[in-house]
């Protein structure tokens, strides 16, 4: 047990020795001028963050859509309500189809805004827009929810919320890499 609280120590450490080297290398003239060139090139780096983030949610939910797997959403509905009826099942894999299209959507958009709109647009819309879609994408799915699996709707939005939060601190407690 000791030598891989020393290996965990050790990859907590590395980042912020590597953020103080790094900050202090900036301080050189060699590392200003560096900082110099590369800076036109910081949207770039923006824009790779920023669709790459949903890229990757999207593969990660249209993964779990492959035959012999489990939904991303089922998996997320049973870790909260336990047993799902059959209803639900094919209701969350259709959400998980849903939020794969959007995460997809969200990152074409991206790009398509980067490349065809003002650098001004594209920022709007990845550090003011982003969050509150993806707020509004939640909300639509509840309320499509309602409609198609009341079962799963229970106790309203707040509480699914508490429930999900409740599901994953529980999870985290029970993983064998969990709380000591």
């Amino acid at each position: 047990m000791r030598g891989r609280t020393g290996v965990w120590l050790a990859l907590l450490a590395a980042p912020v020795l590597a953020y103080a080297a790094f900050g202090h290398w900036l301080t050189t003239a060699r590392g200003r001028e560096a900082l110099g060139a590369l800076a036109p090139y910081l949207p770039w780096l923006y824009l790779l963050q920023h669709v790459a983030m949903f890229v990757a949610l999207a593969a990660w939910f249209a993964a779990s859509l492959r035959p012999g797997r489990e939904a991303q959403v089922t998996r997320f509905a049973r870790a909260v309500n336990g047993t799902l009826s059959p209803r639900a099942l094919a209701y969350t894999r259709r959400v998980t189809l849903a939020w794969a299209l959007f995460c997809a959507a969200m990152a074409a958009l991206s790009v398509l805004l980067y490349v065809a709109a003002p650098l001004s647009a594209w920022s709007l819309f990845a550090n003011v827009l982003t969050l509150p879609l993806v707020g509004a994408m939640f909300v639509a799915e509840y309320v499509v929810r309602l409609r198609a699996c009341p079962e799963q709707a229970r106790g309203g939005f707040a509480s699914g919320v508490l429930r999900s939060m409740r599901a994953y601190w529980d999870s985290i407690a029970r993983s064998p890499a969990g709380p000591r």
